[in-house]
């Protein structure tokens, strides 16, 4: 065997049985053995190194009476090494620093206009962001691995390209600026893939080897896994489920097309309906000055227009959801980001609508679950990036501090 070939299957053995262990929790040396199909001396083999590297550690617990010992489980050390992620939206920046087995130790939010920053300013209040967020964790720079940075947009996570985002400046090299400040690798990837990450590895999506995530705030982003995988397209811009055209020369989208799912279901397409609804009254609150969260508690209170605009939103949801049901055939489908504030004004029409869509075996076969949003989700995913890129080859990328 050829030595890169020799030291490509000495790395995915380690991924796997690190990927064992971190899914398990706690395992053991033959039970890793029969999950991943090494054999056990190879198994305990590259434990050992494992162990020797402070990645993992031995724990002893009861066995059963019958067998009278006790038997010897494997634990990731949390402190073996520490990821940063960070979400960048519109108007905000939003930090989660994780350990090794993704714990959150610390979190930060920091309110920003980034479309009216540079990307060298940005880059500036995201490292300080980063030192601040460190500093409350009580850790340092040099005891990071990687940091993860997520943005909406169509993203190519394996050149670090973004080609095209709604948040402008985010699109240009904030990646290389902030890994210049850093010294350290900065991975970009898409905000839905990166809570799709979270979902898999800390979430609703733990354990679930075929789901989906649809994100629902400014605009609507998708996830996919596929047999315990993320799915991303031939060029890393897959799962725009947002962008498909649901009305032939509807509403414009930000992206320049009309009629995208975005447009009618997304917080910006909501909002921009209702001020189109409100303009035409010539009465009551400005228009221009009106926020997402004023609407949806206009429509709380019984505004019967928005409510009409909630409600097709939600019946738009609907028609995309089970169509996703039916291509992927998926065990979960997560709903999530802000946009979920809006509750039964959307998601009860969704659900009505759903068994309308679905035959019995589809809809019986498939969890719709709707996920309460926390801003430090996305924060986390990104991290939760960079520890599954460490965990590709972990004896090169984790940082030991001095």
């Amino acid at each position: 065997m050829k030595a890169a070939n020799r030291d490509f299957t000495r790395e995915l053995n380690l991924f796997n049985i690190l990927n064992s262990i971190r899914e398990a929790g706690s395992i053991s040396r033959v039970e890793i053995a029969e999950k991943t199909g090494q054999s056990r001396a190879s198994v305990t083999n590259i434990t050992a190194l494992l162990i020797e590297q402070g990645l993992i550690y031995e724990d002893q617990v009861e066995s059963s009476p019958s067998r009278g010992r006790r038997r010897i489980m494997l634990m990731l050390n949390p402190e073996a090494a520490y990821a940063i992620g960070i979400k960048i939206s519109a108007f905000r920046l939003s930090f989660a620093v994780v350990d090794f087995v993704g714990q959150v130790k610390s979190t930060l939010s920091i309110p920003f206009r980034v479309g009216e920053r540079s990307a060298e300013m940005l880059a500036a209040v995201a490292e300080d962001g980063i030192l601040h967020c460190l500093a409350d964790a009580r850790l340092k720079l040099e005891d990071l691995s990687g940091c993860g940075l997520a943005i909406p947009g169509f993203v190519d996570s394996a050149s670090g390209t973004c080609y095209w985002t709604p948040i402008q400046n985010g699109s240009s090299n904030i990646r290389d600026l902030l890994a210049q400040r850093l010294k350290m690798d900065v991975y970009l990837e898409n905000d839905a893939n990166s809570f799709t990450v979270a979902s898999q590895w800390f979430g609703l999506g733990k354990g679930v080897r075929n789901f989906l995530v649809v994100t629902i705030e400014e605009g609507i982003g998708m996830g996919i896994v596929v047999d315990g995988k993320l799915y991303q397209g031939a060029s890393g811009i897959g799962a725009e489920f947002g962008h498909m055209v649901i009305v032939p020369d509807g509403e414009p989208c930000r992206c320049g097309k009309s009629g995208c799912f975005e447009a009618y279901t997304a917080d910006s397409g909501i909002l921009q309906q209702a001020r189109k609804l409100l303009r035409r009254r010539k009465k009551g609150p400005d228009p221009d000055m009106l926020t997402i969260e004023q609407v949806t508690a206009l429509a709380r209170d019984g505004d019967k227009g928005l409510v009409k605009i909630f409600r097709q939103s939600g019946e738009f949801l609907a028609r995309g959801v089970a169509g996703l049901i039916q291509i992927f055939n998926p065990e979960r489908v997560i709903i999530t980001g802000e946009g979920v504030r809006a509750g039964e004004l959307i998601f009860d029409p969704m659900h009505r609508l759903l068994g309308k869509y679905l035959n019995r075996e589809q809809a019986k076969s498939t969890q719709v679950l709707i996920q309460e949003w926390n801003d430090h989700d996305w924060a986390q995913g990104a991290a939760g990036f960079v520890l599954s890129e460490i965990y590709k080859s972990p004896l090169n990328k984790i940082q030991r501090s001095s």
